[in-house]
């Protein structure tokens, strides 16, 4: 059994023939093969050089001028964009100044409307108080008039019936006049 397992696993050496002993094998190096290796490589480069290898540099080119671009691109917009915030926040503050102000000339406008209409106010009052004593002194003076005058009708009365003598209305109103002024 030993010697069927050994001849299973092993390789089974063929002993070379008389006259192929000096027969290259797979290690040794022959110069025409060697030649034709690199004579092979040469074209395959030549061909990948021209097939491959420039449209591949190319396209790295291609894709590392898009990938720059792209670079400057964005360079550019982060720029733009602090412009523009920096724009904003000038904007803002401009707006906020603004409002302010219009915030501020409203609030003058306001007081100086109140004190307008408050000095108004006391001048119509004002002068509605002084209608008003106009009114009562006219008031006044037509009362005193009125009263004057039944005074004086009743002074002329009870001296014309003192003195028993009918006065006619001409003189009645001429010394009722009179009495009128001396009082």
């Amino acid at each position: 059994m030993n010697e069927e397992a050994h001849n299973t696993q092993g390789v089974a050496a063929v002993p070379p023939k008389h006259g192929e002993a000096d027969a290259p094998g797979v290690m040794s190096v022959a110069p025409t093969m060697m030649g034709l290796t690199w004579l092979v490589f040469g074209i395959v480069a030549a061909m990948l050089y021209k097939l491959a290898w420039k449209p591949i540099l190319k396209a790295l080119d291609q894709r590392e001028a898009t990938i720059r671009q792209s670079l400057d691109n964005a360079a550019k917009l982060r720029d733009e964009l602090a412009k523009l915030e920096l724009q904003r926040t000038e904007v803002l503050a401009e707006a906020d100044r603004k409002s302010r102000d219009v915030i501020a000339a409203a609030r003058k406008v306001a007081g100086e409307t109140a004190a307008l209409i408050e000095q108004k106010a006391r001048a119509e009052g004002q002068q509605l108080v002084e209608n008003a004593r106009r009114e009562i002194t006219a008031a006044e003076e037509q009362a005193k008039a009125a009263l004057r005058q039944e005074t004086a009708e009743l002074a002329l009365a009870a001296a014309s019936r003192l003195l028993g003598e009918n006065l006619t209305d001409a003189k009645n109103r001429a010394l009722t006049d009179q009495l009128i002024k001396n009082l």
